[in-house]
């Protein structure tokens, strides 16, 4: 009751304040309820009919709207809603395609930043399948996969993070086996380019499978700032298959008032140079996205494995 008066009294509501007092405790429950619901973003990509691409008006008409500094890559020409491949879940789901010879954003997958209200800390799962054939790259393996997070101006592609210029965090695959990771751009970031964690389950490094639906749950926790300056209080937390798979303390994002804002899908094969390119034509589904910063909202972490 005290939080929900004090934050109408810094919008000068006088009246709000004296409603929310009057409220009963089941019209408190139900405003509970209501701003938990809102956090929640989510597709199952059932709404859209099945052969037709995905493009960023169809994600719009679902709810997810594009971030202020998006530039989306790839829905019109290599996206698809499919329903002849099982999905996760109900009938249907989103079909990225990765040609042969190809990589970046331009001529592999697809990419878009999309906007999700301002908040420390974020909890975003999706269920992903590989195509059986999917080739991991020529004679250097790298590529992103799915949908991460990220805030500001969404420091990446070699970018030094100075605390000001936003921060990333993507799942990616590496290695000729298809390793799975996240790749994060923090101010820790002493090379050219990011930093990676590479999930594990009982001690071994996982590979992303093919032909087979898994699920990623990231947890991403921007850092406090105090008179200016970073604290070391960042995290980053990956689930696999609602299991603990990698954790990442002490990590410093920003210096100033930024906070994670987009869910930003960013899929798509390299690695920088055509080495990276994949040998033959594959395909990557996806499924049942959820961004949530209640932890409650991802079932994937409780019931629903």
């Amino acid at each position: 009751m005290k939080t929900k008066t004090k934050t109408l009294l810094l919008v000068g509501a006088a009246t709000s304040v004296l409603a929310t007092l009057a409220l009963t405790p089941q019209a408190m429950a139900e405003r509970t309820e209501e701003t938990r619901t809102a956090a929640l973003k989510q597709n199952g990509f059932e709404r859209p009919a099945a052969g037709n691409p995905y493009t960023i008006s169809e994600w719009a008409t679902d709810g997810w709207n594009l971030a202020d500094s998006g530039s989306p890559q790839g829905w019109d020409t290599r996206t698809r809603v499919d329903s002849g491949t099982p999905a996760h879940s109900g009938s249907k789901s989103l079909r990225v395609f990765y040609p042969k010879g190809q990589i970046d954003p331009k001529n592999s997958g697809a990419l878009a930043p999309f906007s999700v209200p301002k908040s420390r800390e974020y909890y975003l799962s999706f269920w992903v399948k590989f195509s059986d054939d999917f080739s991991w790259g020529t004679t250097q393996f790298a590529g992103k996969v799915g949908i991460g997070l990220a805030g500001g101006k969404a420091c990446s592609g070699g970018q030094p993070c100075t605390g000001t210029n936003g921060f990333t965090s993507r799942p990616i695959w590496s290695k000729s086996s298809g390793k799975a990771a996240v790749y994060y751009y923090s101010m820790e970031h002493e090379g050219e380019y990011g930093d990676d964690i590479v999930l594990q389950k009982d001690g071994a490094d996982i590979q992303w499978p093919k032909g087979k639906w898994v699920n990623v749950v990231q947890r991403l926790k921007v850092n406090t700032v105090t008179g200016g300056q970073a604290n070391p209080d960042g995290e980053i937390e990956i689930f696999y298959n609602g299991e603990p798979a990698a954790k990442k303390t002490g990590l410093r994002f920003v210096t100033n008032d930024d906070q994670i804002d987009k869910a930003y899908f960013s899929s798509f094969a390299g690695g920088g140079t055509a080495e990276f390119a994949p040998a033959n034509d594959g395909y990557i589904w996806y499924d049942d996205i959820k961004v949530s910063t209640n932890r409650a909202d991802i079932c994937e972490l409780n019931s629903c494995r």
